[in-house]
């Protein structure tokens, strides 16, 4: 069976047209697209060639982030219904191009086989959380699974790194699951910190001055955890910087960084005795929790995870390769970019 794609042919070129879906099974649970996005860490890297090798080839299928309907049912997915409204994502297998990560096609054969080695499956839709929210609650996974990682405590300080969706949800969920936290982001793009100021406490620039205006605000005391989730290769290596002395005593805990971004060249890290002196925990998750879907979806259906304020763009799937050409002169400047497929 063919269905369009969006499929990224070679770095820098994106295209809309026909891939092969793999052959229905018994358990195959059969959907239909309504909307998907261009993740702008994942899929730019596979657009511009940074992905390693042997994650993937060219031509491919890219993107996770998507929803649409259950058009037939299948034993994968044994509660869900023909009609119901589902959070897809992955789709890792097709019969002529690579999936990297397969979440943009136009049909969906959804089984055990396609849904990779650490599984994705379908997740239901609540009826008051739109089309356009059930696709951004992806990502909102991302950071679920880092911060599950702290012990978050109401008075900490926990610095979030970046201000694209993970690290948008990422401020959300610290102040969802400890209420009264104090959460500041770090973000070089004004645009993108125009955004943040809209649910962290503090939001700061990155540059010289980050470390002097990070004590100003923590009266010296810096951050107790770190979430850093920019992508940004850079930025691991010098998070000594902005964490929290101590963890020299049994009864004094010590300062905590997570690793949730993806990052496409080496991570280098400042000399080993500015870090050693910090006595810091450091951790690191790959991926989502997609086991969280379903929490992130209760909680926008609740109005906790609020996606009123992300200035994403709308456009039709069938304009792929000006999408991603648009994306990719952009950068930072454009938050998200979503595929309307319910027209083709």
């Amino acid at each position: 069976m063919k269905t369009f794609a969006t499929v990224i042919e070679r770095p820098g070129e994106a295209a809309f047209r026909e891939v092969e879906l793999t052959p229905r099974r018994k358990d195959t649970v059969v959907c239909r697209t309504h909307m998907s996005a261009i993740s702008t860490g994942t899929d730019m890297k596979t657009y511009h060639g940074l992905q390693h090798p042997e994650q993937c080839y060219y031509p491919l299928v890219p993107g996770y982030e998507n929803m649409g309907v259950i058009e037939e049912e299948g034993s994968y997915a044994p509660d869900l219904k023909k009609g119901d409204r589902v959070m897809i994502n992955e789709c890792r297998k097709y019969l002529d191009v690579c999936a990297a990560w397969g979440g943009g096609t136009l049909m969906v054969h959804k089984d055990s086989d396609t849904a990779g080695g650490a599984g994705d499956p379908l997740c239901k839709i609540p009826d008051n959380v739109s089309d356009e929210q059930a696709v951004l609650a992806y990502l909102a996974c991302v950071p679920l699974k880092g911060i599950e990682r702290f012990k978050l405590k109401p008075d900490d300080t926990v610095l979030v790194f970046g201000a694209g969706m993970v690290g948008i949800s990422a401020i959300q969920i610290l102040k969802i699951k400890c209420p009264g936290i104090r959460v500041a982001c770090v973000e070089p793009n004004a645009f993108r910190r125009d955004i943040a100021k809209n649910y962290a406490d503090e939001v700061l620039d990155f540059n010289d001055k980050t470390e002097t205006a990070l004590q100003d605000i923590t009266n010296g005391r810096k951050a107790d955890k770190i979430i850093e989730c920019s992508g940004n290769s850079a930025v691991p290596g010098v998070l000594c910087k902005f964490i929290k002395d101590g963890g020299w005593k049994d009864d004094d805990e010590p300062g905590h960084i997570h690793l949730n971004g993806d990052y496409p060249e080496k991570l280098i890290f400042d000399h080993y005795h500015r870090w050693f002196v910090k006595n810091v925990n450091l951790s690191m998750s790959c991926a989502i929790k997609w086991s969280g879907k379903p929490q992130i979806l209760q909680w926008m259906s609740e109005g906790k995870f609020d996606t009123g304020h992300l200035p994403y763009e709308v456009w039709p799937a069938g304009k792929a390769k000006e999408a991603f050409e648009y994306q990719s002169k952009n950068g930072s400047n454009v938050f998200k970019i979503l595929f309307d497929w319910r027209n083709c």
